[in-house]
């Protein structure tokens, strides 16, 4: 498999049309997770990139990096061929889909890291989701602080494949935040639910251990909800 970065410039005015069209108010959708799902699926269908993450403030258009199995020749092809106008018209040129193929890095391979993950995991039980920090609050022994258990987290899921080593690790942002959720009923009724989340940010260093679990890790993201713009792993320089 040839693993592909993709950078997705969706037009903000398009973007939010389609999504007003679909009976998603981003108002109750903060970090747009659910939106641009939703996008991703009507335009690209079973063809979606995931992992994704949006980067998108005040002082720049939008973008949307994601890895993918195919490049953007392939992606928008499928958008121009299959896409409703609504769909396709949030990149509607050839240039609003760039990629190029992912390197393969050998083992012994020292990269920076940066991610933005959701912490938490799904009781048993009930099937809710809890913040794995709350989550050790519970036991009376568990005096670690909120970065640590995130940090401990993230390095687990990073070197439960035997992918990669971890150098570095530390906590950059942390904010509860607003998600929006649709789900069906026992009858089969879409249903709307809105969630609070923690959405964490980490940086740090990694060694390579094996080049092809190393690209599976990419392709397959870091925790739950990376077809929700979450899991993301993207590599820089070592410091």
């Amino acid at each position: 498999m040839t693993l592909h970065i993709v950078e997705i410039r969706p037009h903000p005015v398009a973007l939010f049309r389609f999504l007003e069209s679909q009976g998603l108010n981003h108002r109750g959708d903060e970090d747009l997770g659910y939106g641009i799902h939703a996008w991703l699926k009507a335009a690209f269908g079973e063809l979606a990139p995931k992992p994704w993450r949006l980067f998108w403030d005040r002082n720049r258009p939008p973008r949307i990096l994601a890895y993918s199995p195919i490049g953007a020749e392939e992606l928008h092809r499928r958008l121009g061929d299959f896409a409703d106008p609504g769909a396709s018209a949030v990149c509607p040129k050839s240039e609003d889909l760039v990629s190029r193929p992912m390197p393969i890095f050998n083992a012994g391979r020292c990269l920076g890291l940066e991610l933005q993950c959701l912490p938490v995991f799904r009781k048993s039980r009930s099937g809710v989701e809890q913040d794995i920090f709350l989550q050790s609050r519970e036991s009376s022994s568990d005096r670690r602080r909120r970065d640590e258990v995130y940090c401990q987290w993230v390095q687990q899921r990073l070197t439960e494949t035997g992918a990669v080593d971890v150098v570095d690790l530390s906590l950059y942002a942390f904010r509860l935040v607003n998600q929006l959720r649709k789900t069906r009923d026992a009858e089969g009724i879409r249903q709307s639910s809105r969630l609070v989340r923690p959405q964490v940010q980490v940086l740090g260093e990694l060694v390579v251990r094996d080049a092809t679990a190393f690209e599976r890790l990419l392709a397959r993201g870091i925790g739950r909800h990376t077809a929700f713009g979450y899991g993301m792993l993207l590599l820089r320089p070592p410091s």
